[in-house]
């Protein structure tokens, strides 16, 4: 029987390409929430942490009916369970505030009519680098101080799950985009 990080391991091992890194339980957002607490008790069960801005609000919904439905199966005393160790399931209350804190939290797509500077060098290279792992954000969703660490961020992503990092030259041009059209909140 496996113990959770063993399971953790097994699932990290098997996806690598497929998942990030995941996150600091502190950097969620309102980390003190019920849905932050209850992401990292039943999310981080399996593999590392996800941030809500792995995917849209839309996107979400599924994701989360894929993973409980997993987690059902898992913490049934059959074979399954046995093989795999205990995993809790949350119950149906849970799992609707696990929803709508993803959705509140979700990463916004950009609307690219907005942003006719999608077809330009630096454009383009938001566009291929970004794409590749998760939508498009909406610039608007960080401030200019803020992009550097997402991209950097990002860039630690990349690496873990074995993608091909863009040069710096690129890697510059994709902040410049992003803190051209970032939110003015500071």
């Amino acid at each position: 029987m496996m113990d959770g990080g063993n399971m953790k391991e097994m699932m990290q091992r098997m996806m690598s390409d497929v998942l990030p890194p995941g996150i600091d339980p502190a950097l969620l957002p309102t980390p003190t929430s019920e849905g932050a607490k209850l992401l990292n008790l039943y999310c981080a069960q399996c593999h590392n942490l996800p941030g809500p801005g792995m995917h849209t609000a839309r996107e979400w919904p599924p994701v989360v009916d894929r993973m409980n439905r997993r987690m059902r199966m898992m913490s049934g005393r059959g074979m399954m369970g046995m093989m795999m160790g205990r995993v809790e399931a949350p119950s149906e209350s849970e799992l609707q505030e696990l929803v709508n804190y993803l959705q509140v939290h979700a990463q916004i797509p950009i609307d690219t009519t907005r942003y006719p500077e999608l077809d330009t060098p630096a454009g383009r290279a938001f566009h291929t680098a970004c794409s590749r792992c998760h939508a498009l954000p909406d610039p608007q969703q960080h401030t200019t101080d803020e992009w550097p660490g997402v991209v950097a961020r990002m860039k630690q992503n990349m690496v873990a799950m074995g993608k091909s990092v863009p040069d710096e030259a690129s890697i510059g041009e994709i902040v410049q985009f992003l803190q051209r059209h970032a939110s003015k909140q500071e």
